[in-house]
């Protein structure tokens, strides 16, 4: 009987050793933890929610949701909530939206009697993920700037097509501008940020919120490798890393199919970037892209012919898609930092939208980790290249808010 039980034993640690034999890029500089994230998180949840659609058990995204979720969930409870100490962390309504307030309870965090704020935007493919899972990192953010910060609670594809997601932050950023007297902030200091699905909702708000009349303007924005172009699926970026198990290529064009219309069957026509007619390969839009193609043509959205997918326009639409905004609709925006990791099928995103903002005169700080790798900052307190960028993240919102 020992011997059975040894052998089984045996042959669970093997299964798990194959299973979490992550190929680690050369460059990552603590493979252990990267390895560990994609083997038994990512992997792990992509694969259930496959298996468990299959079986009829749920959707793939529904699935993935809540074992992500549940995964991160244990660790939270694991961790407990010390994070949270001089902090009040409020549930509330924002216009309707969901939103969790965190808000220092010592004057002396914020050094002034007058706090500046923050909309925080959490990620997760518009999907998965919520402010339950971004407790402590909106919570770190909260206590190490001494600043009033608001996560968003967005309703989530697919079950919510776009644009909710988009609606609900620019109702929720609206309310806390124009209430921000109720929570001890200056409307002048107010600033918005996010990562990755979040870093397009916030890119898409500062767009939308500029051309809004009579509302305090936001002071900054900071995005982090952020999503935002659905038009090019083959940028290098894409090309090296889109194998990686933080963030796959397939699962990338899953996220955007779930948010725009929540049809995969379109799936390996977006891979293959046969979702654009040869028009838009050719225009501005494709520039936007890629900078260095040649015989651009400046074409109009209303000229323009898709295919007969279903709101396949939105790909266009700069709420949906941030880097597709026109030069001029660049101009004015506030001061803007941009995170981007070497690892990550979103690196050309992050790094063509610094470009382009910097000619529209912007003021662009982008900060570049060669190490990194999508999501890394969320293991800010584990991941050395993470706790870095961390810092480097809070210097900049200390300088500009």
């Amino acid at each position: 009987m020992a011997v059975k039980a040894a052998l089984v034993c045996v042959a669970v640690a093997a299964l798990l050793a194959y299973y979490c034999n992550e190929p680690v890029p050369q460059g990552i500089a603590e493979p252990r933890l990267f390895a560990k994230v994609n083997g038994i998180v990512f992997r792990t949840a992509q694969n259930l929610g496959r298996i468990g659609e299959y079986l009829g058990v749920g959707t793939e995204p529904q699935i993935i949701r809540s074992v992500v979720g549940a995964l991160i969930n244990i660790g939270l409870k694991l961790k407990g909530t010390s994070y949270r100490e001089g902090l009040k962390c409020t549930d509330a309504m924002f216009d309707g939206v969901n939103v969790r307030v965190y808000e220092p309870t010592s004057p002396a965090q914020s050094g002034s009697k007058v706090l500046p704020g923050l909309v925080y935007i959490h990620g997760g493919g518009w999907v998965i993920l919520d402010v339950d899972t971004y407790d402590p990192l909106a919570a770190h953010i909260a206590k190490q700037l001494g600043a009033v910060v608001v996560s968003v609670d967005y309703r989530r594809a697919p079950e919510n097509l776009f644009p909710a997601a988009f609606d609900d932050s620019v109702a929720a950023t609206k309310f806390f501008l124009q209430n921000a007297e109720k929570y001890n902030v200056d409307r002048t200091r107010v600033g918005i940020s996010g990562d990755s699905a979040g870093g397009n909702l916030a890119a898409a708000v500062t767009l939308a919120l500029t051309k809004e009349k009579g509302l305090p303007k936001l002071k900054t924005q900071a995005l982090i490798y952020p999503v935002l172009q659905a038009i090019n699926f083959t940028t290098p970026s894409y090309i090296n890393h889109g194998h990686l198990n933080t963030l796959t290529k397939d699962k990338m064009v899953s996220f955007w199919l779930w948010y725009l219309n929540n049809d995969l069957s379109f799936q390996k026509v977006f891979e293959a970037n046969n979702h654009t007619s040869v028009e838009i390969k050719k225009s501005q839009y494709a520039g936007y892209v890629d900078p260095e193609m040649v015989g651009v043509k400046k074409v109009k959205k209303g000229n323009l012919k898709f295919p007969d997918i279903p709101n396949i326009a939105a790909i266009l639409d700069p709420r949906f898609a941030p880097l597709m905004a026109d030069a001029a609709d660049l101009k004015g925006l506030p001061p803007t930092y941009v995170m981007t990791c070497e690892y990550d099928v979103l690196k050309d995103d992050g790094v063509m939208y610094a470009k382009r903002l910097g000619k529209a005169k912007v003021k662009v700080n982008h900060d570049h980790y060669q190490h990194g790798f999508h999501g890394f900052l969320n293991m800010f307190h584990d991941y050395e290249s993470a706790g870095t960028a961390m810092q480097n993240y809070l210097t900049y919102l200390k300088n500009n808010l």
